[in-house]
């Protein structure tokens, strides 16, 4: 897969949007920003054989280079939890891997809350155009919550945003693209009627076994 897939993958159970409300604050956001992501992560197997495999969390680095906001640092998030996990696989094995090349894969599964209030915006990418370091990236919306914002844009790399395309993912939309041939962003979120909201998130990356980016 050369490009992207804008898709619907279909809503969240009851029981994997009441997850997000118990994530915990990303514990490395820089202080001055104050808190406005929750986190957790699981890491999975699957490939060609028609498996997927859940394994322990582990580390989730990036590169300075990838990322100048938290690169660098070999962070630790709380593990998604199991059936949580599971039903996402399940969406993951049974909608987004037809879309890759037929072959096996690590998989990264990171369940973000961005929050907004009237005082201060949620920022989804705070360090702004990038790049994740992987093969393929997913973005999976599970629950919006009385935002505005928050679009996704893809940034072809030989273009300087003329190509640009940018999606609303609303709850149980899906952007799955190629993070070698394009840079992304997703902008910030911030209420749309006073008061609060959030964006309910799965990031989902992907590398081919065996394969170094």
């Amino acid at each position: 897969m050369h490009a992207y897939h804008h898709i619907r993958l279909g809503k969240s159970s009851a029981k994997v949007k009441n997850s997000f409300a118990e994530l915990l604050p990303d514990p490395w956001l820089k202080a001055e920003d104050g808190i406005f992501r929750f986190r957790s992560y699981m890491q999975a197997k699957a490939g060609r054989e028609k498996y997927f495999d859940l394994c322990a969390a582990g580390e989730f680095f990036q590169t300075e280079k990838l990322n100048h906001y938290a690169g660098g640092i070999a962070r630790k998030y709380p593990e998604i939890k199991k059936d949580v996990a599971e039903e996402v696989m399940n969406l993951v094995f049974r909608k987004l891997l037809p879309l890759l090349p037929d072959t096996n894969y690590n998989i990264g599964i990171h369940q973000i809350r961005i929050t907004t209030d009237d005082r201060k915006p949620g920022y989804p990418a705070p360090e702004g155009i990038h790049k994740d370091g992987f093969k393929y990236i997913a973005i999976y919306c599970s629950e919006i919550e009385n935002i505005t914002g928050g679009d996704t844009t893809l940034i072809p790399n030989h273009d300087g945003g003329n190509d640009a395309s940018t999606f609303k993912l609303h709850a149980g939309d899906a952007v799955i693209f190629n993070d070698v041939n394009y840079q992304h962003y997703t902008a910030a979120v911030v209420p749309l009627l006073p008061g609060k909201g959030y964006r309910d998130v799965f990031v989902i990356t992907f590398d081919i076994e065996g394969e170094k980016q």
